[in-house]
């Protein structure tokens, strides 16, 4: 008896890990702006040599009823790319706090300045 609660408990726990692997990002790009560059950024594919900003926070969401996020970061005053992932942690994290809790990811690049 208690093997097979183990056993349960074993398989359950490896289900969690490979789902907290499970997520989908959806990324807006601006197809006719220059994004900023950083040579030192070094990662393949997308965001290769761009200047990258990230946001990763856990917010209540009253925050987001009562006001909006507004993010002047950017020195040209536009975005170049945003890219708004979610994980299967962060489903979890906002399921079992009825949905008072939400994961926010956010990468953003911003326009290259124009001289």
């Amino acid at each position: 008896m208690i093997s097979r609660k183990l056993t349960g408990f074993l398989l359950a726990a490896i289900a969690a890990i490979l789902l907290q692997s499970c997520s989908y990002s959806i990324i807006l790009s601006n197809k006719n702006g220059t994004a900023a560059t950083d040579p030192l950024n070094t990662k393949l594919g997308f965001y290769n040599g761009k200047q990258v900003t990230v946001i990763d926070t856990v917010i209540p969401l009253s925050l987001l009823k009562d006001r909006v996020m507004a993010i002047n970061a950017c020195p040209a005053g536009a975005f170049h790319s945003v890219e708004y992932k979610i994980t299967f942690g962060a489903m979890l994290r906002n399921t079992f706090t009825f949905g008072k809790r939400k994961s926010i990811k956010v990468k953003y690049v911003c326009l290259k300045n124009s001289n």
